[in-house]
């Protein structure tokens, strides 16, 4: 049971790194690597969240929740 949920724990890791890292290639451009993201600015804030936002989004929470349920398991 524990290593079920380190390696899914593990692939949830690997994928938000990815994901993120996927992300970041967009704002590479004029200092993207620390907050820049100038050039989307320029016409306006886009408004709502696209495909690659949503799937980081949804990454991000399974991977609160896988960290707070290893622990868990794995205290136990």
């Amino acid at each position: 049971m524990k290593t079920v949920f380190l390696v899914i724990h593990a692939l949830i890791s690997v994928a938000l790194i990815y994901v993120v890292q996927m992300q970041m290639s967009k704002f590479s451009e004029f200092g993207g690597g620390f907050g820049g993201g100038g050039l989307y600015t320029v016409f306006g804030r886009k408004k709502g969240l696209d495909t690659g936002d949503k799937i980081t989004l949804f990454l991000s929470i399974a991977f609160f929740a896988s960290c707070i349920l290893t622990a868990f398991v794995l205290t136990r």
